[in-house]
């Protein structure tokens, strides 16, 4: 089925060209990577978004088999798949900045279109069309999300059906042989799989290490049922049997890290408009929007960022899983360790061109720790009770019943660990992401030529002082921690070790970064450049002095005194955009 769009949206420079003719193309000036990335106009996002949830499930990504009816390698595989999903993937990528643009002024896409890094061109018709709500495009978003998901799981089922009807027709064994002839046929035709008993004796043995080291970081694994090892319990809870073909061709295509990113932002500034200090009459109710048995918006950005870091895990990428937590473990993914086609990341290196596609960018997990910093779980539990209340599901007389009193504060509670959890397991794995890693080596060192120089560069990245957080990371996780933890040494001490890295180890000390511990409180107005004043509160004796000694006398000042620590080179370079702090 073809999606037939409303408005023509060139992805190449053609479209420049005043003189533009379909029947006579000029030769593009610049290629359409090069451009600013188009957004959806607000009065083509409705019909955009029926006409790809009207189209049927794997239509958008079609399979197409080999012309010779061969088994195709997984290289040619992993190819085929992403060039189906090209026009399907820049097409949503196109509406879901349409949708992030509407969501708030202070969304990722707004302040791209301000600065000109992306552009939204008014098509045929463009007005008077019919305006999609805060509400309906945050929905529509999630929609797309698990409509372009469920587009490459089918494509995936639909390539492991052809390939197993391409091997059984052309399966050399023959059923009126003997069985030791069927046996050697068998051998031959595994010989001619290229796996062998040895290899596969290697790859459930790789496996098995494998699952054991996501189970303890608590991702849910697939069991192999021909392990002895496996017990009855264990093998009541399994997915399927881990099979090469499952992970040889790498992530499924559709969905992109982009994709993720604009959601994660759109979600983050739903959060601040109505919870942080960016509140606003038209804010959207949070608990009415999701529902109030849908997870809280921090667990639901530690969910997305769980599907990208998996992606990204299936196409070579090293989440911090490798046997061994090295600098050598650089892309130790799934796809590298079974020694298949999968994992184009096995050779990363700073100078290497990284696959945007399923590489998460500090905006992926940024974006996550913003959310937990903006959102108040007391207010949360408070609308979900006032919401079941409208729906006749609680009780009215709350403030009688000493019940829903200790109800309502057990969910507070809970509310605030899952945003702790949220924040700073996010920050741990921008640790173990070694792209990210990379990418920050990339921007914020030198290139490394020498041997003594590589090696100083391979100890910061094996020790963790390296790493691809920026100032944005430490001043969201500097707000957590203020929202979230009451005033105590605990607190305190909290504090002061994330500045003392930020500002000493990764030189990303900001501005932001000043606001966000100075919040922390524990000190004396001394002077008042920031327009806030000083939170009336304690963290104990040697943070206050601290406080008061290194910040305590503005932000100007205390920029002033964490550079003299370490010269902020990184602040900037590390940002996701370089015109904008915001990730």
């Amino acid at each position: 089925m073809q999606i037939h769009h409303q408005i023509k949206q060139p992805f190449s420079a053609l479209a420049q060209e005043s003189d533009y003719d379909d029947e006579q193309p000029l030769l593009p000036t610049k290629h359409s990577r090069k451009l600013p990335p188009p957004v959806c106009p607000p009065s083509h996002l409705r019909s955009e978004v029926e006409a790809i949830f009207d189209a049927p499930v794997g239509t958008l990504i079609a399979y197409s088999k080999s012309q010779t009816g061969e088994l195709k390698s997984a290289e040619e595989e992993m190819a085929d798949a992403y060039y189906a999903a090209d026009s399907v993937v820049q097409r949503v990528e196109f509406i879901l900045r349409g949708l992030n643009s509407m969501i708030s002024s202070e969304s990722y896409v707004s302040r791209s279109l301000e600065t000109g890094a992306m552009s939204l061109e008014e098509g045929e018709g463009g007005a008077g069309g019919d305006v999609m709500t805060k509400q309906d495009c945050f929905r529509a978003m999630i929609d797309l999300l698990s409509r372009i998901q469920e587009e490459g799981d089918a494509y995936d089922e639909l390539r492991k059906r052809i390939r197993s009807q391409l091997t059984t027709s052309t399966d050399p064994t023959n059923s009126d042989s003997s069985s030791s002839s069927s046996s050697s046929d068998s051998d031959d035709s595994d010989d001619e799989e290229g796996v062998s008993e040895k290899d596969e004796e290697i790859f459930n043995e790789w496996s098995g290490g494998l699952n054991e080291r996501m189970r303890e970081v608590g991702f849910k694994v697939r069991q192999n049922s021909d392990s002895s090892s496996t017990s009855v319990n264990d093998a009541s809870d399994a997915d399927e049997e881990v099979s090469q073909e499952d992970y040889q061709f790498g992530a499924s295509p559709g969905l992109t890290v982009h994709m993720v990113d604009l959601v994660l932002d759109a979600l983050a500034c739903l959060c601040e408009e109505e919870y942080g200090t960016k509140s606003s009459s038209s804010s959207v109710d949070l608990v009415q929007l999701m529902g109030k048995d849908a997870s809280p918006p921090p667990a639901m950005g530690k969910d997305l960022l769980d599907t990208v870091l998996h992606r990204h895990w299936l196409d070579g990428g090293d989440i911090g899983l490798s046997a061994e937590a090295k600098a050598t473990a650089v892309g130790q993914g799934i796809g590298i360790g079974s020694g298949t086609g999968a994992g184009s990341l096995s050779n990363l290196s700073p100078s290497t061109n990284f696959d945007v596609r399923t590489c998460p960018t500090a905006m992926t997990f940024n974006a996550v720790i913003r959310i937990a910093s903006n959102f108040d779980p007391k207010a949360h539990a408070e609308a979900v009770e006032k919401y079941n209340i409208l729906n006749g599901e609680g009780s009215s007389q709350r403030s009688s019943n000493g019940a829903d009193k200790d109800n309502l504060k057990q969910q507070q509670e809970m509310l605030r660990d899952v945003t702790i959890d949220a924040a700073f397991s996010t920050y741990s794995r921008m640790k173990f992401c070694s792209a990210l890693t990379l990418r920050a080596l990339k921007d914020s060192t030198k290139n490394a030529t020498s041997r003594s120089a590589v090696k100083r560069q391979a100890k910061l990245v094996a020790e963790g002082a390296l790493t691809g957080r920026n100032s944005a990371t430490y001043a969201y996780l500097l707000q957590t921690v203020s929202n979230c933890i009451p005033p105590s040494l605990s607190r305190g001490n909290i504090a002061f070790g994330l500045y003392h890295k930020a500002c000493d180890q990764e030189g990303v000390i900001d501005e932001n970064v000043i606001k966000a511990m100075r919040s922390i409180g524990g000190y004396e107005e001394d002077n008042n450049d920031d327009g806030t004043s000083a939170p009336p509160v304690s963290n104990g004796p040697i943070f206050d002095n601290f406080l008061q000694t290194e910040l305590g006398a503005g932000v100007s000042s205390a920029l002033e005194k964490g550079r003299s620590l370490r010269q902020d080179r990184n602040h900037k370079l590390r940002r996701h955009v370089d015109w904008d702090g915001s990730y």
